[in-house]
């Protein structure tokens, strides 16, 4: 109870003194804020819960089992809510024949044919008609033995599997701390109806809980949730705002409320919205203050420590990639090694095979 105490006390710039903390002004011009609410463009991307039923909130490939539809051929792979469904086909029998006959369709195929294999298979060509049109003498002829490449294979093999079993990692990583403030933020909700005497502060503060994963999710990637969105075109501004502020309308269902106004404020000035919302929770918490609820309090407190600790992690994972020196070094030596590759294949598989 002090800590949340303190917290509040060091977050005071950020909140207001009354019984409404978050009504405050957040910014001194609320012109700004009401232009972005009362906004003339509509949301391309955010499918109303109510829709979903008629409208997919995602664009889905066609008997992809849920895989999201691809916006160009280097998006990687995305699965939206595996199912039992899923992993019955995923570990069907058959598996196999479809995996090959579908290997022109593959994200990995499609993300390397232009330029990687492109590249190679070009060399492989010009390499082919040379020992074969122009080098007569196959004293002339260009080729590795397969010798010299197999030191650079080993290295080559090693780094790509310390980079494939880093990045699994980072994304296991992220996934257990989305899953944990999912978590948290049930336990909160619970707690905060069980112990939260005011009504309108318990459904306030529900909001708020929902709100949180949504504005975190903006906070970590700048397009949310809506992966289609395109940075290139000229309405991408637009198009962030009125769907960030359709999610968040979704949630308060009232374009008046003081939370509602000082969060998308704060989003629009750039500032730090989620420690915004949890410093609200917070507030909430401390005003909820009597001899009985003391106990109940801290364990409340003790969520909003859980998502916001999460929020951090996050943030470590996002802003602190792999060693950029590594990765360079890594992408170097597989671009020399495939590409090198034609010319210790021609003298083991001949010009046709290479």
């Amino acid at each position: 109870m002090q800590s949340s105490q303190h917290f509040l006390k060091k977050a005071s710039p950020m909140l207001s003194h009354n019984s409404r903390p978050m009504a405050c002004a957040l910014f001194s011009t609320v012109d700004v804020v009401s232009e972005a609410i009362t906004s003339a463009v509509q949301p391309k991307y955010f499918v109303p819960r109510a829709e979903r039923g008629e409208r997919a909130p995602f664009p889905v490939e066609k008997g992809s089992n849920g895989r999201l539809m691809k916006i160009s051929r280097t998006c990687p792979t995305r699965e939206l809510n595996y199912t039992a469904e899923n992993w019955q086909a995923h570990k069907s029998p058959y598996r196999r024949f479809r995996h090959v006959l579908g290997i022109f369709q593959s994200s990995p195929f499609r993300r390397l044919a232009i330029p990687e294999l492109g590249t190679t298979a070009t060399i492989a060509a010009f390499l082919a008609y040379y020992n074969e049109i122009i080098a007569v003498d196959p004293a002339m002829h260009l080729h590795l033995d397969s010798g010299a490449m197999a030191g650079g294979t080993t290295a080559v093999g090693l780094l790509a599997a310390f980079r494939l079993n880093a990045s699994y990692g980072r994304y296991d990583e992220g996934r257990k701390f989305w899953g944990e403030i999912n978590n948290a933020s049930r336990d909160l909700g619970g707690n905060a109806c069980m112990w939260i005497s005011d009504p309108g502060e318990q459904q306030r503060m529900l909001k708020l809980i929902k709100a949180f994963p949504v504005v975190t999710q903006w906070h970590l990637n700048e397009k949310g949730g809506h992966f289609e969105m395109k940075r290139a075109d000229p309405d991408f501004q637009e198009q962030k705002m009125a769907n960030y502020v359709a999610e968040l309308r979704e949630i308060f269902q009232n374009d008046q409320d003081p939370d509602f106004v000082d969060i998308v404020a704060t989003y629009e000035k750039g500032g730090h919205v989620p420690l915004t919302v949890s410093a609200g929770m917070r507030r909430i918490i401390g005003d909820n203050h009597s001899n009985e609820t003391a106990i109940y309090n801290k364990e409340m407190d003790e969520q909003v420590r859980r998502i916001v600790m999460c929020l951090g992690q996050a943030e470590r994972v996002l802003r602190t990639p792999l060693p950029t020196c590594f990765t360079r070094h890594t992408s170097r030596l597989l671009f020399f090694w495939s590409n090198l590759l034609p010319f210790t294949m021609y003298s083991a598989c001949g010009p046709i095979a290479t």
